[in-house]
């Protein structure tokens, strides 16, 4: 299933769920930002919904009360995760395309790629139990389809393998079979593109009116931020919650000073 049928589908099961009303939902279906979103799970178009404004941010926790007769636990479950998303010390707009970004790098990363991986000599057995320690959580029956390639490029990310042990796989006196060598170019590739990092810009647009309804003032702002892909030279699997941490505060800083 495609992004652009993931997030259709996500926001018609809120709906489903009761956690989007009528005019929220279609007010979601006609957001301009909608088409170059991409989500994949319910709980994402929740935490978009509510950075959009479509739903409070403040509000996303009583919206359990709304779970449609039982869909009570799936609903709770929704909107904890949704909740997740834009909580902290920023902007919700902000909070959530971190969250989101994070997300679709771990797009692929499962428990059974993993054992793809093992048996094709990729990784050996005590990287393999290492990573399924980190193993992000992820709703299966949203969940992207099991990509070894990158499993493999998010298991340099969070530390268990290093990037030197992957281009050693990589070179033609390793001993791997060509399926594992495509996995291994495919993954290579990846934590190259990741390596120069992530740059995302957000514009918002704030409209306030004077109390006669007239006069109109208008503030835009841009907030920039980079993460990297490649785990840290420590090797830390914590290394990209640290960098996603930076941000947020970098941004936080920057709505206190900065206006």
């Amino acid at each position: 299933m495609t992004l652009e049928e993931n997030r259709l589908l996500a926001l018609s099961h809120l709906h489903t769920l009761g956690l989007l009303t009528d005019a929220e939902h279609a007010q979601a279906l006609a957001h301009p930002d909608l088409p170059n979103t991409a989500l994949r799970t319910p709980s994402e178009a929740l935490g978009w919904a509510a950075a959009k404004d479509i739903v409070a941010a403040d509000a996303l926790p009583g919206l359990r009360a709304r779970a449609a007769p039982g869909a009570e636990d799936e609903a709770h479950r929704t909107v904890a995760n949704a909740v997740a998303m834009v909580s902290g010390q920023a902007p919700a707009w902000v909070l959530f395309e971190i969250g989101l970004m994070a997300h679709r790098l771990e797009d692929g990363v499962t428990d059974s790629a993993l054992d793809q991986l093992q048996a094709l000599q990729l990784i050996d057995p005590v990287q393999h139990f290492q990573a399924r320690s980190l193993l992000p959580e992820q709703e299966p029956e949203w969940a992207a389809p099991a990509s070894p390639a990158a499993t493999l490029a998010w298991a340099v990310r969070t530390g268990v393998l290093t990037p030197a042990q992957l281009q050693a796989l990589a070179t033609p006196m390793s001993a791997i079979s060509p399926e594992g060598r495509q996995v291994v170019a495919d993954a290579l590739a990846r934590t190259e593109r990741g390596s120069g990092g992530h740059t995302k810009s957000v514009h918002t647009r704030t409209e306030r009116s004077s109390s006669d309804g007239h006069t109109k003032t208008v503030h835009t702002r841009t907030v920039t931020w980079h993460s990297t892909g490649a785990s840290s030279a420590s090797g830390s699997p914590r290394a990209g919650k640290v960098i996603a941490v930076v941000a947020v505060v970098a941004v936080a800083l920057y709505f206190l000073f900065a206006r």
